[in-house]
């Protein structure tokens, strides 16, 4: 089995020696994904918990579509944010894409972010055949 690397321009561009997916078999993992502007790289929403998380699930949505599959196949999500007294904002931006058969999911508090920035996510998808 070899291994693909899948891009999109429909999501941020890697800022370091990573991809944004791989493909291997039928699995895919997305690297974290963060609510970055496609153009500048600039934080979109400085602060803004729900919009933020609804742009990286919308760029996850982009990068899991390159790869042949889709938000329905996700298993797993791992998800940092910066405040866990926000979860609840979160958590509602996030259940408003996983409104039936939700993947397993971690969520962990991150110290320190990028200014503005509160949210990142990665996740694990299959194909279906």
């Amino acid at each position: 089995m070899k291994k693909e690397i899948i891009y999109t321009d429909k999501a941020p561009k890697p800022s370091g020696a990573y991809s944004q997916a791989v493909k291997l078999g039928d699995m895919v993992y997305v690297a974290g994904t963060c609510p970055f502007d496609l153009e500048t790289g600039d934080v979109l929403f400085p602060g803004d918990m729900e919009r933020q998380t609804r742009i990286v699930l919308e760029y996850i949505q982009e990068i899991l579509l390159a790869a042949g599959t889709s938000l329905d196949h996700v298993v797993k999500m791992t998800s940092f944010i910066d405040e866990l007294n926000d979860f609840q904002t979160y958590n509602i931006a996030y259940g408003a894409f996983f409104q039936d058969e939700p993947p397993a999911r971690s969520t962990f508090e991150i110290v320190k972010f990028p200014p503005g920035m509160r949210v990142e996510i990665e996740c694990i998808a299959y194909i279906p055949s």
